[in-house]
């Protein structure tokens, strides 16, 4: 009893110390580099100590050659978050996530033969072999995980799981974006780079896990690197800095299927959109696939530069729009059955209905349902659907004003702001004039006066004009002047709505 008492007293004395390395790491990184590149399910240890040996602390993170960076990019910040626990006196190991757990001890000479022999007159801090193999780039979150005397399992996180591409809800709003990442996945390298854009919360992240899991069921050997915009930044930055450099550039060009999220992060990062175009043609060469993805159209994100612009509208570029009511519907119904749910059909329509801007308020809406029948031990029903529900239907439902209006036209178009309020008549400023009226009518409740006053102090009857005018436009599919450059009327309507839904 005594001993196992003392084990267990040894177990809580080493998470706790586990635990002190963690925040020692977490303060020489800080919280936001720690996030990105430890961000979802790495482990930390401090392993049973061999009689006469250095205290171990054990990490396992990444795989493949994302671990190789990561160790070599953050040995040093461990190395010494470690020595500040433990004193000069310390072992670090490193494995990757793929491979097996860390210290699988099961007795006091596997431990030591697992432990690399540590150098005559040397500091005390050893790094381990570098496991070899395909890579996944996983950020994984630094968590402390309890040891046992004889055994210590790896229990790392809870995470999401991936949504796969069966699980994508299709419709006419995102069936050609669906079809082009269904391409790539199962013919790599044949249409590359392919770009989806869409607004936030449309399924443009699935698309992107989907395709990665996709493409390893095809191929399991295939390395797949799938980042956000802004975790390629920070490593490349923390790369450049540390003289990390040649070890990122491996990691991300030697991928045979490269995935980004968020590319318009990049926008105004020289030096990192310079790294970025160099990593696109190093892998269009060796004919690789990649998969980009951003929250608008090629043409607005002219702060990515006319040479990388063209390299990615060489590929395929598929929009994906805000899901319709056939999606938002599918979206309900699955996610319900999916959980076992017992929705009837006309609260699935009234979420599908009041619910319109995008899929994740689709998701916060069935939680509200779900929670709400168990805390009140009630079925879910038309009515306690209204009533749990108003709150979210209400900002789904949010206001539009003229000055949103007038505001999202000149950013779409690049319209100096106050020019639709000034009495000039060249078509530059006509054309988007009457377009925000016509906009305005659509969108918001304000009287004819009130829309003609705003935009120039115009009488109701040049509203009125403007509408019919730009309604014609649409009939006919005519290209109108905005901003100096043509227009397709459709595609600017879309442009300038895409804005006014994300706010």
């Amino acid at each position: 009893m005594a001993r196992a008492t003392d084990a267990a007293a040894a177990t809580r004395d080493r998470d706790a110390t586990a635990a002190g390395v963690c925040e020692a790491l977490r303060a020489r990184l800080g919280a936001d580099r720690f996030a990105v590149w430890f961000g979802d399910g790495a482990t930390i240890r401090v392993l049973p100590p061999v009689e006469g040996g250095p205290a171990c602390v054990a990490v396992r993170v990444g795989s493949g050659f994302t671990h190789d960076w990561l160790r070599r990019t953050f040995h040093a910040d461990l190395a010494a978050a470690a020595r500040g626990v433990f004193g000069p006196s310390v072992q670090v190991e490193w494995q990757a996530a793929g491979d097996a757990a860390i210290a699988d001890v099961h007795s006091e000479s596997e431990h030591r033969a697992k432990r690399p022999r540590r150098p005559r007159g040397g500091r005390g801090i050893a790094d381990s072999p570098t496991p070899t193999g395909a890579a996944v780039a996983e950020n994984r979150a630094l968590s402390v995980v309890p040891a046992s005397p004889s055994v210590v399992e790896s229990r790392p996180l809870p995470r999401r799981q991936v949504a796969g591409l069966e699980e994508f809800v299709v419709g006419p709003s995102n069936r050609m974006a669906l079809g082009a990442v269904e391409l790539v996945a199962s013919r790599p390298g044949e249409m590359s780079p392919l770009v989806v854009h869409g607004p936030s919360g449309v399924g443009k992240t699935h698309l992107l896990q989907g395709v990665c899991t996709r493409a390893r069921e095809a191929n399991p050997q295939l390395a797949v690197v799938m980042l956000s915009a802004e975790q390629f930044t920070t490593g490349f930055l923390q790369a450049l800095h540390s003289g990390g450099l040649p070890g990122f550039r491996r990691s991300c060009r030697s991928a045979d299927l490269l995935v980004v999220d968020d590319i318009q992060f990049l926008v105004g990062k020289r030096a990192t959109l310079a790294e970025f175009q160099q990593t696109v043609d190093a892998l269009h060469r060796l004919g690789k696939q990649m998969v980009f993805a951003c929250d608008r159209e090629l043409d607005a994100l002219e702060g990515l530069g006319a040479d990388l612009l063209t390299r990615l509208r060489g590929g395929m570029v598929a929009r994906i729009l805000p899901p319709d009511y056939d999606v938002r519907r599918g979206i309900v119904a699955a996610l319900c059955a999916r959980r076992g749910l017992a929705v009837p059909d006309d609260v699935v329509h009234y979420v599908a209905t009041r619910i319109t801007r995008h899929a994740r308020e689709l998701y916060g809406a069935v939680n509200r349902l779900e929670a709400t029948s168990l805390m009140l031990g009630v079925p879910i029903t038309a009515g306690m659907a209204e009533e749990a529900l108003a709150d979210l239907v209400r900002s789904s439902g949010r206001c539009v004003r003229l000055a949103d209006i007038e505001r999202a036209i000149c950013k779409a178009f690049g319209i100096e702001e106050g020019s639709l309020q000034s009495s000039r008549r060249t078509k530059t400023v006509s054309h988007p004039r009457m377009l925000a009226m016509f906009l305005a009518r659509k969108h918001t409740h304000a009287a004819l006066a009130d829309i003609g006053k705003y935009f120039g102090r115009r009488s109701h009857s040049t509203v009125i004009a403007a509408q019919k005018t730009v309604d014609e436009w649409v009939s006919s599919r005519t290209s109108i002047v905005l901003a100096e450059s043509q227009w397709d009327v459709e595609e600017a309507i879309r442009r300038v709505e895409d804005l006014l839904r994300a706010g």
